[in-house]
């Protein structure tokens, strides 16, 4: 049957009717009884969500499913078709059963037991919304795709959100800072109690959610042990695409939620205007202190990074962490220069959501 927009269901909704852009607007929950196992703990359903511009597209999932440690019975995944993935996952999230929504990717290659983890770790406490692990560079990557994924790793170059790509430290509360929508389980529930994800944002929009979801006073949790793998970008320039995409997103989140909880990822913006301007400046050593701070500290960290994985890549891991700052800042730029413009679902075709089942839970 064909809802609100124009996407088609292959599961009846009972838990959520959606506006003309997929925002969640009712919430219905359907009554059910738990699951209890033989140790009297709640076992959780899941649904597993993936965006795709392509129904047509080579799944990792689809081989993943044959090796899965955990009840088949318990896992449906739905594949939702469309060009705007806040959109696409909300609509996705409209059909879904399970009592968890696991976010994952198109491209992500899981573990046999993540399954296992995500419901030992979401079901401690009632309060915890949801849980995210790091996201691994896969062993058959390219060297330069192991050097991007090195450097998204690197305390210099990514500050907390290193985590999002290396594991790091233990199990923890966490924030937006280290989790991310490729490897992210929510409590069906609270997600559609938050009114699912803001459809103006992508990308960016876990990360608005996650801080709203905590304002409500629940808590997210980290756990490295929750690891994924994806491939990691192919090219020079798809890398550098990625993080300019990342600060546009980032400054669309600034403008919804305010520039004071966002001013640590401003940073690179400030980089960026001190060497436009230093251009212009006189070269003395105050002038040109804080770049030679900025390159000294970069080398450091390419130098750790090299000996720790026993590669000499120092000159080319701080030269990706230039490019990874720049791209940002420039993303950041480029959305501020255009603070008026906001995506238009219709005209631009994005509101067009076609969701397919890719195994439910019978």
């Amino acid at each position: 049957m064909q809802l609100g927009i124009s996407y088609y269901i292959f599961n009846s909704i009972d838990i959520a009717s959606l506006d003309t852009k997929g925002n969640i607007l009712k919430v219905e929950f359907e009554t059910k009884q738990p699951l209890i196992n033989q140790c009297g703990r709640i076992a959780s359903t899941i649904s597993v969500i993936i965006p795709a511009a392509s129904d047509s597209e080579n799944l990792p999932i689809r081989s993943f499913l044959k090796d899965l440690n955990y009840p088949k019975n318990k896992v449906e995944v739905i594949l939702s078709v469309g060009r705007w993935p806040s959109v696409q996952r909300n609509c996705a999230a409209g059909t879904a059963k399970g009592d968890i929504l696991y976010f994952i990717n198109r491209d992500t290659r899981l573990e046999p037991d993540i399954f296992n983890k995500i419901i030992k770790i979401i079901n401690k406490d009632e309060r915890v919304a949801g849980v995210g692990g790091p996201d691994l560079i896969p062993a058959d990557n390219s060297y330069a795709q192991h050097l991007f994924g090195y450097a998204m790793g690197s305390y210099f170059a990514h500050w907390k959100m290193r985590a999002r790509y290396l594991q790091v430290g233990r199990e923890r509360i966490s924030s937006e800072s280290e989790l991310l929508l490729s490897n992210l389980a929510v409590k069906r529930e609270i997600y559609l109690k938050a009114n699912g994800f803001d459809n103006r944002l992508y990308p960016n929009e876990e990360n608005e959610l996650i801080n709203r979801i905590s304002k409500m006073g629940y808590k997210f949790i980290y756990s490295p042990d929750m690891k994924i793998y994806r491939d990691k970008r192919r090219s020079l320039f798809e890398f550098s695409r990625q993080f300019f995409k990342y600060g546009q997103g980032r400054m669309n989140q600034i403008l919804i939620e305010g520039v004071f909880k966002n001013l640590p990822f401003l940073c690179p913006l400030l980089l960026l205007i001190y060497v436009l301007i230093l251009a212009f400046l006189k070269k003395s050593w105050i002038n040109l202190g804080p770049l030679f701070a900025y390159i000294t500290l970069g080398i450091i960290d390419a130098l750790y990074l090299s000996l720790k994985n026993k590669k000499n890549m120092i000159l080319q891991l701080f030269a990706i962490y230039v490019i990874m700052h720049i791209s940002y800042a420039s993303g950041l730029l480029s959305r501020l220069l255009t603070i008026f413009k906001r995506p238009q679902y219709k005209k631009d075709g994005l509101d067009k959501v076609k969701i397919k089942s890719i195994k439910s839970f019978n």
